[in-house]
């Protein structure tokens, strides 16, 4: 029912925020404009776009979140009617030292948006989250815990914009996922590094939570926090020791 809207993803050259750019296509937007920060990332998916489907409209556009006044002027000139909102930072270690950085994207990123987004009447706003957003243990799950807070918040003082999370785990493939780390620790001969032998996780495939951000889109009448189900916590481990059998090592 959603055929022929304009649609913002932000991050969307990112590993989840490309995908849904891939996914959005089929539902035949009539603008999908692709908001990132990384001129490679927003190059690349650009690039990819441009070899196939010609009948919708493109725009990347690369900026940064932080900035308000681009962000306005990219809604005014776009009227974007549904957004998907997969700009963030997201390595936990990573965000652990550099704290402001996680704060000022995860959290004030998102709430210029969401401002923005109210401001030009976006009909929905989906914002990706994660299940670190869960009783945070670390800053990044604690920005994006922020950040859902935040988007809920503008749910109660409007009534044109819906805003939903959806909350997931760890994204198979997707950048800085442990997988890849521990092929490329494999290749060059080990050691393969574990920070803990009871650490549990929950994965999915990058298709598999972008199908399940579009379908949280849909279904969301605004204020809801989706969680999707996972499966079974699998031991990082028992990863590790599969992926150094399939490589042909003991």
């Amino acid at each position: 029912r959603d055929r022929g809207k304009r649609v913002l993803v932000t991050g969307a050259g990112g590993s989840i925020g490309s995908e849904l750019v891939k996914q959005c296509i089929k539902f035949s937007p009539s603008v999908l404009i692709m908001m990132d920060i990384s001129e490679l990332n927003l190059f690349e998916i650009d690039r990819v776009l441009k070899s196939g489907e010609k009948n919708i409209l493109f725009k990347p556009i690369l900026a940064d979140i932080r900035d308000i006044s681009i962000i306005d002027k990219v809604f005014k000139e776009f009227r974007p009617q549904i957004v998907f909102h997969a700009a963030a930072y997201k390595h936990v270690p990573m965000q652990e030292i550099f704290p402001w950085e996680a704060i000022k994207t995860n959290v004030f990123g998102t709430n210029n948006l969401s401002k923005i987004a109210v401001k030009h009447e976006v009909e929905k706003f989906v914002l990706v989250s994660t299940d670190k957003a869960v009783k945070p243990t670390n800053v990044m799950g604690a920005t994006k815990r922020l950040a859902e807070i935040i988007t809920q918040n503008y749910n109660h003082h409007q009534l044109n914009t819906q805003f939903m999370s959806v909350r997931f785990g760890n994204v198979l493939g997707s950048s800085g996922s442990v997988i890849p780390i521990f092929q490329e620790q494999i290749k060059n001969g080990g050691p393969v590094t574990i920070t803990d032998p009871e650490m549990e996780r929950y994965f999915m495939s990058i298709p598999e939570a972008s199908q399940l951000i579009l379908q949280a889109g849909a279904l969301g009448l605004g204020e809801e926090v989706f969680i999707l189900d996972m499966g079974s916590p699998i031991k990082i481990i028992d990863i590790a020791i599969e992926l150094i059998r399939l490589s042909g090592f003991e």
